[in-house]
């Protein structure tokens, strides 16, 4: 068994193809599937269920699939780590961020980072909470910035700062006057909320608000539901980072102690090459959000 065995099997399980699986790895499809038989009577088992015109991967092929992929994304960290300590240039992470903190935090990140004339350099994917995870187990990305949360095995958080949620509401609406609310007094107002799938939505729903109303609209980002609200739709709940410039026509209100937040913070695998740069990183972070980042 050696890596490029591994390679042929994930490869294999992603195309369900045997063809497909070979073209990426850039060898010939008999010598792959040779390859693979090998591999499986090595292991004594079978791998994968072959038909005519399809593939299944077998139960115990899963488990070993996924083994494989752990593996390889050590392998991976293995030569991030060579590599970065042989740079003399500026370093390049590739970070991901979900979609409504990447909106607010990244702009000012890339511009810190280019004032501080930071080595670090930032390469940001903007993708879902979970679509994050699943790259940075299979080393796609070195980190991301996420709300904490449960965390797969083999991950860490780094708490950076608190993003206190705020309730966003139209001018002239009868609780604009308010210098703050109680959570629970929202019983019978519309609210607004983001489109299944985002980690805000499910962030807001946690507080156990039963409001009168919800509208379940197609908003894809904190802009949107934004513009919800001006145009009088509803009124909603927003990140403190969402609200750091000013917007005509809404109103932000504080909501009285304890004061519901996300935290924020970078997710990273143990072992991996970024490790070195965690508190270089956690500086710049901290540095584009002081306002967030003092509290």
């Amino acid at each position: 068994m050696n890596i490029r065995d591994l390679e042929y099997i994930i490869a294999v399980a992603k195309h369900k193809n045997f063809n497909k699986a070979a073209q990426e790895c850039f060898v010939s499809q008999p010598a792959l599937s040779m390859q693979i038989k090998k591999l499986e009577d090595e292991l004594g088992v079978a791998i994968f269920e072959r038909f005519q015109k399809s593939v299944l991967v077998t139960a115990i092929g899963q488990q070993i699939i996924d083994k494989a992929q752990s593996l390889l994304t050590i392998v991976q960290d293995i030569k991030d780590l060579a590599a970065t300590h042989n740079k003399t240039e500026d370093l390049l992470f590739r970070i991901g961020l979900f979609p409504t903190l990447a909106h607010y935090l990244l702009p000012q990140l890339i511009h810190t980072t280019l004032a501080d004339k930071s080595p670090i350099k930032i390469y940001p994917i903007e993708e879902k909470s979970p679509i994050l995870i699943q790259m940075l187990q299979s080393g796609k990305i070195d980190a991301a910035l996420l709300a904490h949360d449960s965390l797969p095995q083999g991950l860490e958080f780094l708490p950076l700062f608190k993003d206190t949620f705020k309730l966003a509401v139209y001018d002239g609406h009868p609780l604009s006057q308010l210098p703050e609310i109680d959570i629970s007094k929202l019983d019978d107002e519309a609210m607004l909320f983001l489109e299944k799938g985002h980690c805000l939505r499910e962030q807001v729903l946690s507080l156990n608000i039963n409001p009168a109303q919800s509208i379940q609209c197609n908003a894809t980002g904190l802009e949107t539901l934004r513009q919800m609200v001006i145009a009088k739709l509803g009124i909603t709940i927003i990140p403190e980072i969402a609200t750091l410039t000013s917007h005509n026509g809404i109103h932000y209100i504080d909501f009285k102690a304890p004061a519901p937040f996300r935290e924020i913070g970078l997710v990273y695998r143990r072992g991996s090459a970024i490790t070195k740069w965690l508190k270089a990183i956690e500086l710049l972070v901290k540095k584009s959000v002081p306002s967030l980042a003092s509290h």
